[in-house]
């Protein structure tokens, strides 16, 4: 149960290129609110894919900690939670985090590439969020990382779907065109930006069981939702993607601190209910 986990650290895996969106203070900013709007849907999958207390978790692609801080909560402290990512600046603030949280001994982050971490411990669950569609092959991540599975042990992970054709009701144009353009930074980079619903298929290529699959949204109506600066830090850190790759925001829009401001107002002029990314979880039980 208390086994050290010994990761491989090395150069940073060709697998992860295509994380776009950065490590800035901005970026870091972002999750953290990210993780907010979406800890419900998280937590949902978590228990509904069988996180029970005192189980132990592998978190791939940790990130500023979130998902293994709610895990942590959810398996306790008879439990353990291990983080892994490859970046050691967001790992240092995961760590911060979680001690000012008050997480101690039952969780802990590792710097490591998914690509090459390996321990000789095993844990009763892998879990993850936004992490598969950056892999160049979601399937072998999830069939290597269920060997690290005990016998009976799950597989829990959390992916977005942004193809959402109409976002808005009534239509608000600079709202859709500037959500329009998640999408195409994602397809010009040929990261799937639509990840959640090829879940079921990833888990069959990794030769799992077919898992079950849920799907909510995250909707916004009114002012002071989140998702108005969530789209606005989005835009904001994927700015020189959108230059490289010919995009730009719609005429108008201005991208400084002012951006949530800006989205905000078009919406709420407009008297429109705004529906976030799509959210798939999907968990099985591996024999």
């Amino acid at each position: 149960m208390n086994e050290k986990t010994t990761p491989v650290t090395g150069a940073a895996s060709d697998a992860h290129a295509d994380y776009v969106l950065g490590s800035s203070d901005l970026e870091h900013r972002r999750l953290m609110l990210q993780a907010r709007i979406l800890r419900p849907s998280t937590d949902r999958f978590l228990r509904l894919g069988g996180l029970r207390p005192g189980m132990s978790v592998l978190d791939l692609g940790s990130g500023m900690g979130d998902v293994s801080m709610l895990a942590a909560g959810i398996v306790g402290p008879r439990g353990r939670v291990v983080g892994i990512d490859r970046d050691p600046v967001t790992t240092g603030k995961a760590r911060r985090r979680a001690r000012g949280e008050g997480f101690d001994g039952s969780l802990e982050f590792e710097v490591a590439d998914l690509d090459d971490f390996d321990t000789g411990e095993r844990f009763d669950a892998v879990v993850g969020r936004y992490v598969l569609l950056y892999q160049k092959d979601p399937a072998a991540t999830l069939r290597r990382f269920a060997r690290l599975l005990r016998p009976g042990g799950i597989m829990v992970f959390h992916e977005f779907d942004f193809v959402v054709p109409n976002p808005t009701f009534p239509p608000c144009p600079l709202w859709d065109d500037s959500y329009r353009l998640l999408t195409d930074v994602y397809e010009a980079i040929g990261t799937p930006p639509d990840f959640g619903r090829r879940l079921n298929r990833a888990f069959l290529d990794a030769g799992l069981p077919s898992p079950t699959v849920e799907c909510q949204g995250p909707v916004a109506a009114g002012e002071k939702s989140p998702l108005f600066p969530w789209l606005a830090y989005s835009l904001r850190v994927l700015e020189p993607a959108l230059a490289k790759t010919g995009l730009s925001l719609p005429a108008g829009l201005v991208c400084d601190d002012t951006l949530p401001d800006q989205l905000e107002k078009a919406v709420v002029e407009q008297g429109s209910q705004v529906l976030g990314a799509l959210q798939y979880g999907a968990w099985t039980r591996v024999p």
